[in-house]
């Protein structure tokens, strides 16, 4: 049920992911100045992995599996490091407001 809503409900996984990737290429082709092009392509990069991520989790609880859900871990790992460099190529190209 988790890697599902994950996936389709906009938890903020996969969904989110997708739909952020499109925005930033829509936003790139219209405005290339922007220099928003990388960020992009960590986002295509990212979307992929949270589908992973989702798929593992479902197949954890179907086989009680505690090995994919390390699997999951390590997926998740790399996704929080791809995405800490593409918000802040972002936050240096001035595209997205920074909290500091």
């Amino acid at each position: 049920m988790l890697s599902r809503l994950m996936d389709d409900g906009g938890t903020g996984g996969s969904l989110f992911r997708n739909i952020y990737r499109d925005f930033l290429k829509e936003c790139d082709e219209m405005y290339p100045d922007m220099g928003i092009h990388e960020a992009y392509l960590k986002f295509a990069q990212i979307a992929p992995l949270w589908r992973e991520v989702s798929k593992l989790i479902r197949r954890a609880g179907e086989d009680s599996n505690e090995g994919l859900l390390k699997e999951a871990s390590h997926i998740l790992l790399e996704i929080a490091s791809l995405e800490e460099e593409a918000m802040k190529l972002l936050i240096r190209r001035g595209t997205v407001p920074c909290l500091e």
